[in-house]
């Protein structure tokens, strides 16, 4: 049986993000508030959608490069 975890209350296998849970750790990223109008990124591991809002779930997230990941993955996976 697939071990799975919850992001954004949706159940996610482990094994399908665990290559980018894993190149996640190795970086460093900083907080960043998403601000280019009417665009958008996603988070690299569950594909989270970040654009500029109000909202801090959404509207912020840790960046590196041109990868974001948003703040539930940060928390779960690179900060612990």
């Amino acid at each position: 049986m697939a071990k799975t975890v919850e992001i954004h209350d949706q159940a996610w296998n482990v094994e399908d993000i665990q290559r980018e849970v894993d190149w996640s750790k190795q970086q460093t990223w900083n907080l960043t508030e998403f601000t280019v109008e009417n665009d958008h990124e996603h988070c690299l591991i569950c594909y989270w959608t970040i654009f500029k809002s109000p909202d801090v779930e959404s509207g912020k997230g840790y960046k590196f490069n041109n990868n974001w990941l948003c703040l539930e993955c940060y928390g779960k996976f690179v900060a612990t």
